[in-house]
């Protein structure tokens, strides 16, 4: 993290959102190899990651929290639109709707191959159809 400039939120979110997704995708051989393996164990194989993910974020001081819907758990960090031109274009955004609105990037950090900002479709249409929040691209 020291070779992403501070200033660089998505940079930081990105890299953060990369470990997680490659640690979970080389699984330990039979025995744990470190504390993020017992974590894993502790909070098992559906919300570790989640979990250790946004632990991580809101270490870098990020306003990162999990949501659970039906289908998965995820993490959403909540941007401000001067980080919008930093996303990828593939990104979708979730708005949060009412007084206190605003951007969430979701991160679903269930492997290394999942990219940034991507949930399935089922999972946003839920979300959606809750009317807590909407998509958007930015």
């Amino acid at each position: 993290m020291r070779r992403v400039s501070p200033q660089d939120r998505i940079g930081r979110i990105a890299g953060v959102f990369t470990f997680v997704g490659l640690l979970v995708d080389v699984p330990a051989a039979g025995r744990a190899r470190d504390g993020a393996d017992v974590l894993l164990a502790l909070a098992g194989m559906e919300d570790g990651p989640a979990v250790i993910l946004a632990a991580l974020l809101l270490m870098l001081g990020e306003r990162a929290q999990l949501e659970y819907t039906r289908e998965m758990v995820f993490v959403r960090v909540q941007l401000e639109p001067s980080d919008l031109r930093g996303l990828p274009p593939h990104a979708v955004l979730l708005l949060k709707r009412g007084r206190r609105g605003g951007f969430l990037l979701p991160l679903d950090p269930r492997g290394a191959r999942i990219p940034l900002g991507f949930l399935p479709r089922p999972v946003r249409d839920s979300l959606e159809a809750r009317s807590v929040v909407g998509t958007a691209h930015p």
